[in-house]
C-alpha cells in the first residue's frame, strides 16, 4: 500500500474514533430574567439574548473541539425529516435513519446575570442618554464599559449532578468625546433584524462584552471536569456476552448505556458459585479474567467487539464482560 495513503488512512481513523469518544454537549438557552430591564434599555426593545448567547456558545463549542455539540432546540425539524424517510417515499438508503438521535451526555445551562454598561464621564456639560440606542449625547468626555456576566451549570444528564459550575465575565471599554461616545447597539436591536451572531452586533461595545464572555466560558468548560464522583457510565457497565464468533463477541449493552467504539473492556470467565447453606440464594460467583474486548460497532442495546485472550478459555455466552 502506498506509505501516504497508510498515513492518511490512520489519520482519518483517528480522527473518527475520537470524534465516538467524546462527550455529547446539549446547550440550554441561558435564563435571562434578572437582565431584562438592562436589554431593553440598551436595545430600545425586548430581545431573547439567552437565546442567542446559546447560539454563539453553540458555534464556539463546536469550533473548540473537546465535545461533540447535540441539537435539541430545533430537533423537531430532524425527527421530522428521518420520518419522511422512513416512509415510501425516499428511495431506499438515502434517507436518515430512525433511532439514531445520539443522546447527550452532559448539559450546560445557566443564567445572565449582568448585562449592561457601567459609563463614566468625565467634565463638560452633563451628557444624555439617547433612549434605546444606549448613546450620550454632550460635550463631555466618557468613558463607556459594557459588562456581561454568565453564571454556569454543567449538568450530568443521566443523573443530574452538577459536574462543573461557574462564572465567566466579559468587558469592553471605549473612550471618545461628544455625541454617540457610549453607543452600545447602534440600531442593530431594531425591528426583526437583531441577530446576536452577526457582524455589526460582534463590533458594538455590548457585542465585544458578550463575546469575551462567551470565549471565557468556553474556555473554562474545555478546561474542565466532565464527569462526576461517580465517574462515567462505561465505569459502571455489567454486561454480559451474548453471542461468539469466532473472535467477534457481542455483548447486551450499547449505545443507550453509554457504550461507543474504540473503549475496551475485560472478559469475566464465570467460575464456581457460593450460595447460602440455609437459604440456597447465590451469594457470590467466582470469575477469572480472561481477555480484552475492544468495542468495533455500537447499535442503541448491543455492541460488537474483537476478543484478544490473555491465556484462559475462550469466552461463552453468559460471561461477565466489565470495565
Amino acid at each position: 500500500m502506498n506509505k501516504k495513503l497508510l498515513v492518511s488512512l490512520l489519520a482519518a481513523s483517528a480522527t473518527l474514533v475520537s470524534a465516538q469518544t467524546k462527550k455529547a454537549l446539549m446547550i440550554e438557552p441561558f435564563d435571562y430574567s434578572t437582565v431584562m430591564t438592562s436589554v431593553q434599555a440598551i436595545f430600545g426593545t425586548q430581545q431573547n439574548i439567552g437565546t442567542g448567547i446559546a447560539a454563539m456558545l453553540t458555534t464556539r463549542i463546536t469550533q473548540d473541539g473537546k465535545f461533540t455539540v447535540v441539537e435539541r432546540r430545533k430537533v423537531a425539524n430532524l425527527t421530522k425529516e428521518q420520518d419522511f424517510a422512513a416512509s415510501n417515499r425516499v428511495k431506499q438508503g438515502t434517507g436518515a435513519r430512525v433511532g439514531q438521535i445520539r443522546g447527550a451526555d452532559l448539559t450546560l445551562m445557566g443564567d445572565i446575570v449582568v448585562f449592561g454598561r457601567d459609563d463614566r464621564k468625565v467634565g463638560g456639560a452633563a451628557g444624555a442618554i439617547v433612549g434605546g440606542a444606549g448613546g450620550v449625547i454632550g460635550g463631555s468626555k466618557s468613558d463607556a464599559k459594557a459588562v456581561v456576566v454568565i453564571d454556569y451549570r454543567l449538568v450530568d444528564a443521566e443523573t443530574s449532578e452538577v459536574v462543573g459550575s461557574g462564572e465567566a465575565r466579559g468587558e469592553s471599554k471605549r473612550t471618545s468625546k461628544g455625541f454617540g461616545a457610549a453607543m452600545f447597539a447602534g440600531g442593530v436591536g431594531a425591528g426583526g433584524g437583531f441577530n446576536m451572531t452577526s457582524s455589526n452586533f460582534a463590533e458594538t461595545i455590548i457585542g465585544e462584552a458578550t463575546m469575551d464572555a462567551v470565549n471565557k466560558l468556553s474556555q473554562q468548560i474545555a478546561a474542565g471536569p466532565t464527569t462526576g464522583s461517580a465517574g462515567s457510565r462505561e465505569d459502571d457497565l455489567d454486561a454480559v456476552v451474548a453471542d461468539v464468533d469466532g473472535a467477534n463477541i457481542t455483548i447486551n449493552a450499547g449505545s443507550a448505556a453509554g457504550l461507543a467504539k474504540g473503549q475496551t473492556f475485560t472478559i469475566y470467565h464465570k467460575g464456581k458459585e457460593i450460595k447460602d447453606p440455609k437459604t440456597g440464594e447465590v451469594l457470590d460467583v467466582q470469575t477469572t479474567p480472561i481477555g480484552k474486548l475492544t468495542i468495533t460497532n455500537v447499535r442503541d442495546r448491543i455492541s460488537t467487539g474483537t476478543f484478544a485472550a490473555s491465556g484462559g478459555p475462550t469466552p461463552v455466552v453468559g460471561d461477565v464482560v466489565r470495565k
